[in-house]
């Protein structure tokens, strides 16, 4: 088959004769407007603001960003730094509220309990910038950017290769730092920034134990917790829809990397502001939104301050994660502070399962009462309250009459659940008459 009828297989044409051999001017023509046709169907970069252009004199890295240079036995690199107060706010949040972490609830989130017997000091909180989006060995992390807290204040640390050359002695410097910690904290990590640094390590033949801390990826626990009512779980959202952070002028991921290719060429400083203060309010998120996420773990915050459906979502994760301690003292939450009516239908039913799973039986009937006084024939409600009459509170009358009563409406049952239904009246007129 020839490259011209390949190429109408992929645009869907139907195949016409082959050109004449002698007609080869003809073919090569026919072949470039094949190429054009599939290359105008795939989907075109979105849409940005005009590249950035300097002209005149090109302003240096140091008078943009501050920092200074590093050097060490593997060579030279950037080092910016930058200290935030406890008392200096992000968003919603105070950053010295992450000092307050319960380490426990953080091992829940990362699935790894060896984080119960840390401290937060002794986290490392990390970012990467990138060459390119998709990883793969010719992709590299220019800028790698660090936090962790000490002494009460929050330690920003970013590292910059000004070029390739740099990479070795930039990386043997975070091993320096990770090396002074016991756990490490990304968003996305474990898919992309600790296995991409992973093999720049291996490719610029240095150690690192980096990959081996015990990890928190807070994209996972932040998509089960939190995702139920956003529209996507990417930091950016989690941020406005959450901690209640909005960039201005942020720049697109998407853009970085041709950023930094452009700052090789013409090493103009504010070609990389933008891109040092997106990685640093990354790493400051990722310390605000732990604690935000451990608070609802442990019921700290009122609910009027959160979501009730992320408390909810919450203790269905811990019930995964087999803490039915925790689970156990999100549902009490739930009691006490009497937000069932705030809940969508959903909501109720899910959280009555998780009562009836803890063996919370007076708050599960009260649950499905108030659904049936909405709903009389909702099949949920209905045959959860029956199983309750029936097996719990022994009242056979009550439960055929709720049955037969569901039954009886135009309810909208599928047949499947009329089935069970019909098999539950069957029994319960046989238990009821017995005790008659």
């Amino acid at each position: 088959m020839s490259s011209i009828d390949k190429l109408k297989r992929l645009t869907g044409e139907k195949t016409m004769k082959p050109a004449a051999p002698s007609a080869k001017q003809t073919q090569i023509d026919e072949l470039r407007r094949r190429m054009d046709m599939i290359l105008s169907r795939r989907p075109q970069a979105p849409t940005s603001a005009p590249k950035k252009e300097f002209w005149g004199e090109t302003i240096a890295l140091e008078k943009i960003v501050r920092g200074e240079e590093i050097e060490n036995k593997h060579g030279r690199f950037f080092l910016a730094s930058d200290i935030m107060p406890g008392n200096c706010r992000h968003g919603r949040r105070n950053i010295c509220e992450a000092l307050n972490l319960d380490m426990h609830a953080a091992g829940v989130l990362a699935g790894d309990y060896t984080l119960s017997g840390c401290r937060c000091e002794e986290g490392l909180f990390l970012d990467t910038e990138t060459t390119g989006l998709s990883g793969g060995t010719g992709t590299m992390a220019f800028l790698i950017g660090l936090g962790w807290f000490e002494g009460g204040v929050f330690h920003i640390r970013q590292i910059f290769a000004r070029d390739f050359s740099e990479e070795r002695a930039a990386l043997a410097y975070l091993a320096e730092i990770a090396a002074q910690k016991k756990f490490l904290v990304t968003f996305n990590g474990k898919a992309f920034d600790v296995n991409l640094l992973s093999t720049r390590f291996i490719l610029n033949r240095l150690k690192s134990g980096i990959a081996e801390l015990p990890h928190l990826d807070l994209l996972h626990p932040s998509r089960r917790i939190l995702g139920h009512r956003l529209e996507n779980s990417r930091l950016g959202t989690l941020e406005a829809e959450v901690l209640g952070v909005f960039r201005e002028g942020d720049i697109p991921g998407w853009e970085i990397p041709q950023r930094y290719f452009d700052w090789l060429k013409q090493r103009d400083g504010r070609l990389l502001e933008a891109i040092f203060e997106h990685n640093k309010l990354d790493v400051i998120s990722m310390a605000t939104l732990t604690t935000h996420l451990t608070e609802i773990l442990c019921a700290k915050r009122e609910l009027h301050n959160s979501h009730a459906d992320d408390y909810l979502a919450a203790a269905r994760f811990l019930f995964k994660r087999r803490d039915t301690e925790r689970a156990g003292k999100i549902l009490e939450f739930f009691h006490e502070q009497q937000t069932d009516t705030r809940m969508s239908v959903i909501s109720k039913k899910e959280l009555s399962f998780l009562y009836k799973r803890t063996g919370r039986w007076e708050q599960a009937t009260q649950i499905w009462q108030e659904l049936l006084e909405i709903a009389p024939a909702d099949f949920s409600a209905v045959s959860e309250m029956a199983k309750w009459l029936e097996h719990h509170a022994r009242d056979y009358h009550a439960a055929k009459m709720l049955v037969e009563n569901a039954l009886n409406q135009n309810n909208g049952f599928s047949r499947d659940e009329k089935e069970s239904l019909a098999h539950r009246l069957k029994r319960l007129k046989t238990k009821s008459e017995k005790t008659d």
